[in-house]
């Protein structure tokens, strides 16, 4: 499809740079006996090809750019799994899905009864499958080793009310969506929020008393104004102000965007972009799904990306006015790979690059993912690096950035038969100091689509329905050659390692491929 960009995509750039730009020049001294601050924010759906440090040239990054040239991005990493809650978990568990309890987004608000909010009714109780409570996550470590914590954005680790709520797993400040459905609308009828500091005892929901005046779907939607991007983001800069070096801090920023639905407050930076396109993408809506209709899903999309770009410009910003950004190391990285929602038109923006694939599939294109490391107290700018991460590598990573020692051994849960901690610390790349240990294989499986993958060096095998392909990603990144009947030994060699690694869970159940009967 020909794409036409009435300007220059560098003109483009250079013409909104400036949102959430800083020029702030604050001190950044640091004593040497300082924990690094740890900072991770996930954006929902973004493809590898998104930004344009990865080679996008229609939509304008600057700010994560800026991150990138700054510090080190990496070209062979992968999220935990090819949509929200189960990649999240494998991050916040630091298991992979073959071993996590979360493989899939399992819903337990369906058969909730509904109440009214103004003109509309919700569930009474919403969220998904909650995490294992007697395996731990990543806030408990970081909290019981003196880190406060706070968690900004989608949480999908547990129902409200349930044991796997954000104020029950080591969360010291929560705002945003205990419910990924709920995410769906971006001007919803309620958030969630829980603050310690300020007394709360439990997950609590916070009304938005003006959109629930108009529709959520259809009718007079577009009245609504409060949007839960700009709340969630407002509320995550509230809590960076209160940061000191006084205590290091870990922070959680699960944004939504650019996740459909595709609507947001049409405002500077949508129109920025509104006729900048040779075509534009439509969609009616789809009421169960809670996306509503856009009539320029290109658009709006652009705009999204853009909007996520100028509050990462935001955040950093405020590190930099407060003297933390120096200690303090930022990642920026995504929960899967693209979607093909509300109107969103991958082929369109080419949001993946070289790959195949898609949110939902364990091809390339759904699990590799941006991810760029931002740490000027260990990083020299402008690094690339090849090597191969996963979201579940990044328990050992924190905790060796916090000097936490003996993890596994120390939070290991002896009630459990086993209690598997799947992660390699990337902290030897990051510094270029010591050796960087290597994964002899990374593994993923995802119910909804009956798919699983193990990669091990540059050999990637992808099993559907119990039937398996081959690739060499070395010269075959795009997974179009499927080489199983030439190298049998080796399918069968991956097939050995899905039958190990694998767990057999009740609720997400996958095809496992059959081991060779032959001698």
């Amino acid at each position: 499809m020909k794409r036409l960009f009435t300007l220059s995509a560098t003109a483009f750039a250079t013409q909104i740079a400036s949102f959430g730009q800083t020029t702030t020049t604050a001190p950044q001294a640091t004593a040497e006996n300082e924990r690094p601050n740890i900072l991770y924010i996930m954006c929902d759906d973004m493809g590898y090809g998104d930004l344009g440090c990865y080679g996008q040239r229609l939509i304008a990054t600057p700010n994560i750019d800026r991150l990138s040239a700054q510090g080190m991005r990496f070209t062979q990493a992968y999220a935990g799994s090819p949509v929200s809650a189960p990649s999240r978990a494998a991050f916040m568990t630091g298991q992979h899905t073959g071993h996590t309890h979360v493989r899939g987004n399992r819903e337990h608000w369906p058969n909730s009864p509904l109440i009214t909010y103004g003109k509309n009714q919700d569930y009474a109780i919403v969220g998904q499958e909650p995490y294992d409570t007697a395996h731990v996550i990543l806030p408990e470590i970081l909290k019981d080793n003196g880190y406060a914590t706070g968690l900004f954005g989608k949480w999908a680790g547990g129902y409200e009310g349930s044991a796997s709520t954000p104020d029950k797993r080591g969360i010291d400040e929560f705002y945003g969506y205990v419910c990924q459905y709920q995410a769906h609308l971006y001007f919803p009828n309620f958030l969630n929020s829980y603050s310690r500091s300020k007394g709360d005892t439990a997950v609590r929901r916070i009304v938005l008393d003006q959109n629930i005046q108009h529709d959520m779907i259809g009718g007079d939607y577009a009245k609504r104004q409060q949007y839960s991007a700009d709340l969630i983001h407002r509320e995550a800069l509230a809590w960076l102000d209160k940061q000191s070096s006084a205590q290091p801090f870990f922070g959680i920023f699960t944004y939504t965007l650019p996740h459909a639905e595709l609507s947001q407050p049409d405002d500077s930076i949508v129109k920025a972009y509104r006729h900048r396109f040779s075509s534009e993408s439509s969609y009616k809506g789809n009421a169960s799904s809670r996306y509503n209709s856009t009539a320029e899903g290109h658009t709006q999309f652009a705009a999204m990306v853009t909007r996520l770009d100028a509050q990462v410009g935001e955040i950093m910003a405020k590190l930099e006015e407060k003297g933390l950004a120096r200690n303090t190391i930022v990642i920026f990285t995504s929960d899967n790979g693209p979607h093909e929602e509300g109107g969103a038109d991958p082929a369109f923006f080419n949001h993946d690059g070289l790959l195949r694939g898609t949110k939902r599939s364990t091809l390339e294109g759904g699990i590799r993912v941006p991810f760029i490391v931002h740490w000027p107290e260990h990083i020299k700018g402008g690094q690339v690096s090849d090597q191969q991460v996963v979201f579940y590598d990044l328990m050992p990573t924190f905790c060796d950035i916090a000097g936490i020692d003996n993890y596994q051994s120390r939070y290991r849960n002896p009630r459990l038969e086993k209690d598997y901690f799947d992660g390699v610390s990337i902290l030897p790349t990051l510094t270029g100091k010591g050796q960087q240990m290597q994964h002899d294989h990374l593994y993923w499986e995802f119910h909804e689509t009956d798919m699983i993958a193990v990669r091990r060096g540059d050999w990637k095998l992808v099993v559907r329905r119990g039937k398996c392909a081959l690739y060499n990603l070395a010269n075959d990144l795009h997974e179009d050659h499927d080489l199983a009947a030439q190298h049998p030994d080796i399918v069968e060699q991956l097939k050995v390692i899905i039958h190990q690694e694998h767990t057999d869970n009740p609720f997400f159940k996958v095809t496992l491929p059959p081991l060779s009967t032959a001698p």
